[in-house]
């Protein structure tokens, strides 16, 4: 048992270096550049960085600010970005096992690592997510693809490592009962079926035709045909796109939850099989994450006839629920806006600005379902009833 302080120590430590690799992502991701070769070089002159210039937060002080080599200026968003990033690890370690804020959990030592382990992987993408989205208003899809995969493997993971009782494990971590599974088995099949279909052009996907438009006018030096573009016409085509995944999911829901000894079965395998549990809990995550944000864009469109939100934030809130579970991506969701009307007013008044990225408030309120879990459960008790493991006939 190591003094509280020792871990805090430590996880800031951990991330300053994760926010050193977190300013590569944000450099590069925008830029399509790999994040894994070349290495840490002077975006001036080239040179390869040794390790002794890598040391977060001490380097840049210790130069200057400077390259070793060229004397040209870093930037100090390099050093703050490592700042905050190691004060964000730190202070999640202290609200969760320090002033227990998220008692569920259990202790550190008894498995609640693995959980703490996942979060502090989302908000590392999330962090990231919202300096790119904040300078370039764009999501890079990749980012919100490793959360993802990290949410599916931590959640099937998670119920064999933490010391809660079956019934509770929902409360936690990502976890399904038998109706959950049968709808994110028949959603994803439907989305695997969607994909298929954009793939061989079946079915067209939004905005090529407008992209190839652009892409035309602009090798002939004519301005953007922007009277070309039909927002209704679009998010059709992704209503279009989304039909088999509800279709998926209806089809599931009615073949594994009814009085037949397929849905028997399948109910009970839910309930003796932990880490299918977890996946179909996540994977029902990722899907409700997903749907909340891409239903508001295709109305919201439709209904103004401009693109209400974008497609990277329908993934980054689809990263979120396979990581935390539906209940608290859904609730972010609906907590973000709260912060984008202060920040807009602000805006407004000071800057007098139009544009506003949305994933830095998605990023926001995510952090504060993450920390005000226990309490925002219990408000939505009703909403969020207990999954039954294993269905009763």
């Amino acid at each position: 048992m190591l003094p509280d302080y020792i871990w805090l120590i430590f996880w800031f430590l951990m991330g300053a270096s994760v926010g050193s690799f977190l300013n590569v992502v944000v450099y590069r991701m925008p830029l399509d550049l790999s994040i894994v070769t070349p290495g840490s070089h002077c975006p001036q002159c080239k040179h390869a960085l040794a390790w002794y210039d890598n040391i977060p937060i001490l380097t840049w002080f210790y130069l200057g600010g400077k390259c070793r080599y060229c004397k040209s200026g870093y930037s100090i968003q390099y050093v703050i970005i490592e700042l905050l990033t190691g004060i964000m690890f730190a202070l999640l370690y202290f609200a969760y096992f320090n002033l227990n804020m998220r008692i569920g959990f259990g202790t550190f030592e008894q498995g609640a690592w693995i959980i703490f382990l996942a979060h502090i992987i989302l908000v590392s993408i999330l962090w990231s997510s919202s300096l790119i989205d904040g300078e370039h208003f764009i999501i890079p899809p990749k980012i919100c693809y490793f959360g993802v995969v990290c949410g599916f493997v931590i959640s099937m993971i998670t119920p064999y490592k933490i010391s809660n009782a079956t019934s509770t494990l929902w409360e936690v971590t990502p976890y399904a009962s038998s109706q959950m599974g049968a709808l994110a088995i028949g959603a994803t099949v439907g989305l695997f079926i969607a994909l298929v279909l954009v793939k061989i052009k079946l079915l067209p996907r939004s905005f090529d035709a407008f992209i190839v438009l652009c892409e035309t006018a602009e090798v002939a030096g004519k301005p953007i045909p922007e009277d070309q573009l039909k927002i209704r016409v679009e998010m059709l085509r992704e209503l279009v796109f989304l039909l088999p995944v509800g279709l998926g999911a209806f089809i599931a829901y009615v073949l594994l939850c009814n009085d037949s000894s397929l849905s028997i079965r399948f109910g009970a395998l839910i309930s003796e099989q932990k880490w299918l549990a977890g996946l179909l809990g996540s994977l029902f995550g990722f899907m409700i994450g997903g749907a909340v944000v891409w239903g508001v864009r295709i109305t919201g469109s439709l209904g103004f006839n401009k693109e209400a939100m974008g497609l990277g934030d329908v993934h980054l809130m689809a990263a979120v629920g396979a990581v935390l579970g539906w209940q608290s991506a859904t609730v972010a969701f609906f907590i973000a806006p709260f912060f984008g009307i202060a920040y807009a007013i602000i805006r407004l008044i000071c800057v007098r600005g139009k544009e506003i990225p949305y994933g830095p408030f998605l990023s926001a309120a995510t952090v504060l379902v993450m920390l005000y879990h226990d309490p925002i459960m219990r408000y939505f008790s009703n909403a969020f009833v207990r999954p039954e493991f294993v269905t009763p006939y």
